[in-house]
């Protein structure tokens, strides 16, 4: 969900960095592009910006036909991220849900990213994000630890 691996470095990995178009402004994420999707400038000047952790659920579907082998429900959405800073544009993240009960999921709703590593490239984790609703920590009480299908979320799933 974050991009095609080979276009991610490793300071891209465990935080999220988008590309503001110096020309109109525009955040591509996960990768720069060579054209600005929004004004068409070519190449395009793009300039890294932080973006945040928490975000916005800006429409969501909740998948329930898939191979077998995928677990359903299986929700995604896409997020609206702001850049840390509080400027200019928030960029748009597409992402599965996870430890997220269905019933919590709307637009509108805030979400978190969570890193996972999905697997290891020789001796490089290959490392991705999904959202969810954020939780309470230690001590606060929060809501169980399940998935949007209602199962454990503690194998990174």
């Amino acid at each position: 969900m974050s991009g095609p691996r080979y276009e991610r470095t490793k300071r891209q990995d465990q935080r999220l960095v988008g590309f503001e178009c110096r020309d109109c402004g525009w955040v591509s994420f996960p990768e720069e592009k060579r054209t600005c999707k929004r004004c068409g400038s070519a190449p395009a000047d793009f300039e890294a910006v932080q973006l945040a952790e928490r975000g916005e659920i800006k429409t969501f579907v909740v998948q329930q036909y898939l191979p077998d082998d995928i677990e359903t429900p299986q929700p995604v959405a896409i997020v609206d991220l702001p850049q840390v800073d509080g400027s200019g544009e928030s960029a748009r993240a597409y992402g599965l849900l996870t430890e997220t009960h269905l019933e919590e999921i709307d637009v509108g709703t805030e979400v978190e990213a969570r890193f996972r590593e999905l697997f290891a490239d020789g001796s490089r984790p290959i490392n991705s994000f999904k959202f969810g609703v954020p939780r309470a920590t230690k001590g606060g009480g929060g809501g169980a630890n399940t998935d949007a299908g209602g199962r454990d979320g503690g194998d990174g799933r």
